[in-house]
């Protein structure tokens, strides 16, 4: 019940803040896909690929130094399908599509508006909310809405920085897809298939537990390596010109 509280708020709030944008935009001519990051190009393409290597990277790069220190240890194989794999590859895309628009194209859209422009602050506000909206999650703790607020940062950098949602959609996808289907550790308290079977040693508080990573400070401090990665990107684009803007432009979002 709790959850679906949560959830109804959430989506009433990215609405109405939603509403606020799409006025906005149309307002400016602007339509309403390319306002939301979600116009495709070849530009699109590239930020959507940039996402996928970066977090598949970073789960990569969290499972190696969780084994590292001890904190979890690879149980075994586990007998997946093509089917079940693919499965789970529509099913976490669907997801990250979905509350990549409502939570960044929607609502940190609007919120941008309403703040007249604060950026920091927008994404703060809108990163906290998507932190809380997984506290009715099996496991939750202060330590894991940290952990996903840091992920609603992640995303909200990629996508006012970067002008296209496509960004943080792949690194959404790509870090739940690895780390559960593939990589078989918890997303957010859920289970989520895995071709192989991990074991957590603990402690919770560094490997996340049963949540996941997102609770752990090996998790947590990966956040922050992705944020700096994106940033790299950003600018690596922005140097060679191919953000569709002159040198020295300020980077678009969704809301201008």
């Amino acid at each position: 019940m709790l959850r679906m509280v949560v959830e109804v708020g959430m989506l009433v709030a990215a609405l109405g803040f939603g509403a606020l944008a799409i006025r906005h935009w149309r307002a400016q001519g602007r339509p309403v896909l390319r306002g939301l990051g979600l116009a495709w190009d070849r530009r699109a393409g590239r930020d959507l690929a940039a996402g996928i290597a970066i977090a598949g990277l970073a789960m990569l790069g969290i499972f190696a130094t969780e084994i590292a220190v001890g904190a979890i240890t690879v149980a075994g194989a586990r007998a997946q399908s093509m089917g079940e794999l693919g499965g789970w590859v529509l099913g976490k895309a669907a997801a990250s599509v979905k509350e990549e628009v409502l939570m960044r194209g929607l609502l940190l859209s609007g919120l941008v508006l309403a703040l007249r422009g604060r950026r920091a602050l927008a994404i703060l506000l809108s990163a906290l909310a998507f932190g809380c909206i997984h506290l009715s999650n099996p496991g939750a703790s202060l330590l894991s809405v940290l952990g996903n607020s840091l992920g609603g940062v992640m995303y909200g950098v990629a996508f006012l920085c970067g002008g296209s949602l496509w960004l943080a959609i792949g690194l959404h996808f790509t870090w739940n897809f690895v780390q559960g289907p593939l990589l078989g550790l918890p997303v957010s308290g859920m289970a989520a298939g895995g071709v192989q079977q991990v074991q957590d040693l603990g402690p919770a508080w560094l490997s996340g537990g049963a949540y996941g990573p997102e609770a752990g400070l090996v998790g947590i401090a990966f956040r922050f390596v992705i944020v700096a990665l994106v940033l790299l990107w950003l600018k690596s684009a922005w140097r060679k010109g191919t953000r569709g803007a002159k040198k020295g432009a300020a980077a678009p979002f969704g809301v201008q």
